[in-house]
């Protein structure tokens, strides 16, 4: 049973995610009177919210015949290019990155950056944007979904601001030996750095630095490094300038000083804005939450509280949580 089991599931490809995406928006549009939900979407296929949730997502790994049953309720026929087993994925390190399960919304942004790394092959995409915006879950579920498009995966966050010479070693420990390079790794920084753009020439490597703004200064002068950090800025240009076959993928408050020389179509480097949840993906992000909140309020107060947070997720969950606990989840109330 394990052994079919195994045999039976599949993730989605990034062709198969944009027709699902597309079909799904057309059966929105379809929809006189009313937004269809994720619940409603998944009665229609006959398979349960978080199968089709994942399904849609590609984040974890799903039953063939369930992708089946979303794809004939959508009216889509399942092709092989649709799909691939979990054998093929590629060597993974995601350190602490975040639980995409209940991702929700940025279907533009994600078909937007897809393109951006896979057709037009970017080297360095920085997603900017105001804490809670939603950059980390962005990048990481883009990397999810594309993974087997690299030789390997490296997801290192920044939130505890290391020197950039620990930074680059833990990079270097796990692609070095996913790529089986038999060489050791150096002990300067400037060595390191050559080691590592070595490896983005030489392989199709995906790298995501996470919080790149907790090593930037915070007196005011934007985009410049703190004291120690130097050695950050001479990463960041060499990733940008150097020709590679890799993509870089950055997030951040702020823009770091060398983007705005680097950025451009032509170097291929690229600084992309990202923003709050519109009405429907806010409405969407309610979804998962208790449904006590959700029904205690009308589809006007929950409008009125996406645009008053001008789409924030992470503030709106705060909100949502501390209305629920004070005010029984009316929004009015609150």
């Amino acid at each position: 049973m394990t052994n079919k089991r195994n045999r039976n599931s599949v993730f989605i490809t990034y062709q198969g995610l944009r027709k699902l995406e597309q079909a799904i928006i057309q059966a929105q549009n379809n929809e006189k009177d009313a937004k269809l939900t994720v619940q409603e979407l998944s009665n229609r296929a006959k398979v349960s919210p978080t199968t089709f949730t994942r399904i849609r997502k590609s984040s974890h790994p799903v039953d063939r015949d369930s992708v089946k049953l979303v794809f004939k309720s959508l009216r889509l026929e399942l092709d092989e290019d649709d799909f691939y087993q979990p054998s093929q994925q590629v060597p993974c390190s995601w350190d602490r990155a975040p639980d995409t399960t209940e991702f929700v919304g940025r279907s533009e942004q994600l078909q937007q950056l897809k393109k951006l790394v896979l057709v037009e092959k970017y080297r360095l995409v920085i997603l900017q944007g105001i804490g809670g915006i939603g950059k980390t879950h962005l990048a990481t579920l883009v990397a999810e979904q594309i993974q087997t498009k690299f030789e390997v995966v490296v997801w290192r966050s920044l939130v505890q601001a290391p020197p950039v010479e620990e930074y680059l070693t833990s990079i270097l420990q796990f692609m070095l030996g996913a790529l089986r390079e038999e060489i050791e790794i150096a002990s300067s920084f400037d060595a390191k750095l050559s080691q590592l753009m070595e490896c983005l020439k030489k392989h199709r490597c995906l790298l995501i630095l996470d919080n790149i703004e907790t090593i930037l200064s915070s007196n005011g002068q934007t985009g410049l490094y703190r004291a120690g950090y130097e050695g950050y800025s001479q990463l960041i240009r060499c990733i940008g300038e150097v020709a590679h076959n890799s993509c870089v993928l950055m997030t951040s408050r702020e823009k770091p000083r060398e983007i705005l020389l680097l950025e451009g179509e032509r170097t291929k480097v690229k600084c992309l804005k990202i923003e709050g949840l519109n009405l429907r993906e806010g409405y969407e992000l309610f979804e998962h939450l208790p449904r006590k909140f959700k029904y205690a309020n009308k589809e006007q107060e929950l409008q009125e509280l996406i645009e008053y947070y001008k789409g924030n997720p992470f503030v709106l969950k705060i909100v949502a949580a501390q209305t629920q606990e004070l005010f029984a989840g009316k929004i009015a109330s609150f």
